[in-house]
This record gives C-alpha cells, structure tokens and sequence, in this order.
C-alpha cells in the first residue's frame, strides 16, 4: 500500500508505472519521521495483527504492482535480510473501501520506534502532510 501521488524525486520514478489504485486500508499505527537529507516527511507501518485489540487503522492506496522493479524499490526502501534494514516488505491484510478483504504487500518499519517520531492518530499520511503543512519526502540519506 502506498500512495503514488505523494511519491517524489527517486521514489515518484520507481512507482510511475502504477495504475490508479484503490481507497484501503490496514489494521495498525502510523508514525511520521523526517528526512535529514531534504527535510521532507515519510510515512512509517507498524502493522497489527487483524484481530489485536486497539488496533488503529491506516488508510491507503491499493496499487497493481506487478510492473514495480523490487529490487531497485527495495534498496530504496532499505528493505534487506541484514539487522539494519529500515524496512521489511511484508505481505499484510488489507480491506478495500468497497468491503472486500485481500492482501498485498507493504513496507512495514524494522527498526525501533524512533521516539521523536509522532504518530498519525487519523491513520492517513497524506491527511497529515495537508493538515500539517509537511512537505513529503524527495530523497533518501
């Protein structure tokens, strides 16, 4: 899940060949950091079991990703098998807008929780970037 219209710089060339996508969402919390390299906001996935009790829930986009290169967005993302990884794509449940449930895959955080991180109660990053006046991020460190 993630959402093309917010993709800049790096990320906007490796999500291009998306299709529109559809309105979902994911059972979890969501945590904003900022990028040291252009001051832009990132969106980070603590995914919650569908069952967990107090589970928020994030809202998203849906995307056909068969035509995404992988490897290349999964060195984007910092996305590997080694204990410093930022991220770990992992497939998760997902309910569409429309009721139906499936699943898809998603970058969820590997690290720690940073504690300067501030949580998206409303669980909707592109809400946030608007209602906060943040700018997304363009580049990676």
């Amino acid at each position: 899940m993630l959402i093309r219209e917010l993709a800049r710089g790096r990320a906007a060339e490796l999500v291009a060949g998306l299709a529109e996508g559809q309105a979902a969402s994911v059972r979890g919390r969501l945590y904003a950091i900022e990028s040291t390299a252009d001051g832009g906001w990132y969106p980070i996935l603590l995914p919650d079991s569908p069952s967990a009790p107090g589970a928020g829930v994030v809202r998203g986009v849906l995307h056909d990703a068969r035509g995404v290169d992988w490897a290349a967005m999964d060195e984007f993302e910092d996305a590997h098998d080694g204990p410093d990884a930022e991220y770990a794509r992992r497939e998760i449940a997902v309910m569409l807008d429309d009721g139906s449930a499936t699943t898809a895959f998603a970058y969820c955080y590997a690290r720690p929780l940073p504690s300067q991180a501030p949580e998206i109660r409303g669980g909707d990053f592109a809400a946030w970037l608007r209602e906060t006046g943040r700018s997304p991020i363009a580049a990676r460190e």
